[in-house]
Order: C-alpha cells, then structure tokens, then sequence
C-alpha cells in the first residue's frame, strides 16, 4: 500500500481571479462546527501578491497546509508569519448564537464578521466547502479548499490557533470537561463529564449530546 501524500495548496483558485482583475483576495475558513462547546471561530486572510521579501515568503509560504494536517506548534509558528505578513481577521460566534440561529448560519455569521474586520476590504473571497457570504463580494466555493488553496489554508491556520487559545482559556473558566485537550468535542471524556457534571454557559444546548445532558 503506498503511503498518503501530504497535498501542498496551491495558488490556481487565486491566479484565475488575478487574472480577471481580482487584486485582492481573501480565503475564508472556519473552525469549530462540530464542538459541543465553545465558539465558532471564522478567520479570513489576504496574502500579498508581492510579498514583503521573497526569502521571508519563502520560509512559510511553503509550509501552509490544510491546518489540520500540521502539529499545534507548526500552526503556532505559521500564524505569526501569517500575522505579520498578511492582511487578517479572526472573529468567533458564541454557543448561545449557535444555538439561537443553528450552526449553519452561525458558521456564516462568524465568516461575514470575519471578512468585515479585514484591514482592507477584499474584491473577491475563496470560501472553503459550499458556504456564501452575505455582502455584495465575488466568491468563489471551494471543496476541500483548505488543503487546495494557500489562502484557504492561511485562513484555516490562524482560525484554529485562535479557537485553541479561547478552548484553553475556557478550561480555566470551566474545568473537569477537558475542553484544553479536546477543544469541546465529544471525546468519551467530554461526554462523561457532561453526563456526570451537565452542561455549562458554553455548552451548545441544540446539540444532541447536550440535550441529552440537560433532561438528565
């Protein structure tokens, strides 16, 4: 059996849009639909055309992956280039939100607020999966996205180091649900906390598994 081959994104999505007159382009990616806890978190990221410096593009440019395919320290180091070199935004959507609009719109919501608080206004996003931003914007859908397009990717990196941060500083607020290891998904450990403890503020009452929690 061959062993899997890691895909590096690549930059076809963003030239075509180049090429139509599109400078600035923004990929947009989300973290956190499924959790049982904590916020949906959207992030959007602009990557200059003409970079600062080829040697510093070069030394992170290379390394964007699909962020769940990196280690939480390559995530950690590939935000702060992210950071520094790019045009971005992160913007979360609480669990009340979640379960007020459902984590569809929710998930759209986060995306919207993100791209809004973007330094510059884009002229056109690359979105992973089949979502729409509401606003007026050129876009283009992406499948997989996150591991297709270098913007996407960007995106989908800093989104998750943002919502890992915020789940370990919930631990702190709520402990015993092992929400620093598990990010607020339903590991055997979550769920037993949520049948032994209930739920908490930050626990997604539309979600199943928490519904079963609170008729306990």
């Amino acid at each position: 059996m061959k062993a899997s081959r890691t895909v590096r994104p690549g930059w076809a999505v963003e030239r075509a849009l180049w090429r139509n007159g599109f400078a600035s382009i923004a990929g947009v990616d989300e973290v956190g639909r499924g959790p049982l806890a904590g916020p949906v978190v959207a992030g959007a990221v602009i990557i200059p055309r003409t970079p600062r410096g080829e040697a510093s593009r070069a030394r992170w440019i290379s390394r964007l992956r699909d962020s769940k395919q990196l280690t939480a320290l390559q995530r950690e180091e590939l935000a702060e280039w992210i950071r520094d070199e790019c045009l971005w935004a992160v913007r979360p959507v609480s669990s009340h939100v979640v379960d007020q609009l459902n984590i569809l719109r929710a998930t759209r919501l986060a995306m919207r607020r993100a791209v809004d608080a973007l330094p510059a206004r884009p002229d056109a996003l690359i979105i992973d999966g089949r979502e729409v931003v509401e606003g007026g914007f050129e876009q283009r859908p992406v499948i997989g996205g996150d591991a297709r397009c270098a913007s996407i990717a960007a995106a989908s990196i800093i989104a998750k180091v943002a919502r890992d941060s915020m789940m370990r500083d919930l631990d702190a607020t709520f402990p015993g649900y092992g929400l620093a290891e598990n990010k607020g998904y339903s590991t055997p450990e979550h769920l037993a906390a949520l049948s032994a403890n209930g739920y908490t503020s930050i626990h997604r009452l539309s979600f199943a598994p928490v519904r079963r929690a609170v008729r306990r």
